[in-house]
């Protein structure tokens, strides 16, 4: 036996090799599921691309949103997550690929989705291309100040002059003031 404490009286042309655990076999390992893996969020492009390159069959949902004073555009349903459909022989390449962060598990056990649910999304997704989702904010909504000196502050929305901003009544002092304030800091 080599102690490995000591490299420099191994050979120099051995190196050391990294040993991936085995997924153990199991009827059900062979059967292709949806899983879910969570991704680094700003490398998309190569996410996708490194998954192609292994032939695996992914998902990435995007629905598309209508935001006030903007033309309608496609976000990420679930930011950071992707579903991937695989066997678990296949679990130790997909671990690796590069531009996953992990895959979801609970515990020993990784949760799958049925072809069923993935279905409902896709469906979500093309009603969304059709009619998109509309922003939350409204004249008139109710809001609570999230940030800054007014925290905790309840207000009510009265006009939206630009995407990142908002106009508020806000009652202060037994008066009414109309101040904008930046969406960011708005709870709805």
């Amino acid at each position: 036996m080599v102690d490995t404490r000591d490299l420099k009286s191994l050979d120099s042309n051995i190196v050391p090799v990294q040993v991936r655990p085995r997924v153990p076999y199991h009827p059900n390992n062979m059967k292709k599921k949806w899983i879910i893996a969570s991704y680094k969020i700003n490398e998309v492009k190569r996410l996708e691309r490194n998954l192609l390159n292994q032939n695996f069959d992914f998902y990435l949902p995007k629905i598309t949103i209508k935001n006030v004073n903007n033309s309608p555009k496609e976000e990420a349903l679930f930011p950071g997550y992707i579903f991937v459909n695989t066997n678990f022989e296949n679990f130790s390449a997909l671990k690796y690929t590069m531009g996953i962060k992990n895959i979801i598990k609970f515990g020993d056990k990784i949760p799958d989705m049925s072809n069923e649910d993935i279905t409902a999304i896709r469906v979500a997704e093309e009603v969304s291309k059709k009619v998109p989702v509309s922003s939350q904010i409204a004249v008139g909504q109710d809001v609570i100040i999230s940030n800054g000196s007014l925290k905790g502050s309840m207000a009510e929305i009265c006009s939206l002059p630009s995407k990142e901003r908002v106009g508020v009544f806000l009652y202060f002092l037994g008066s009414i003031r109309r101040v904008t304030l930046q969406i960011k800091d708005l709870s709805f």
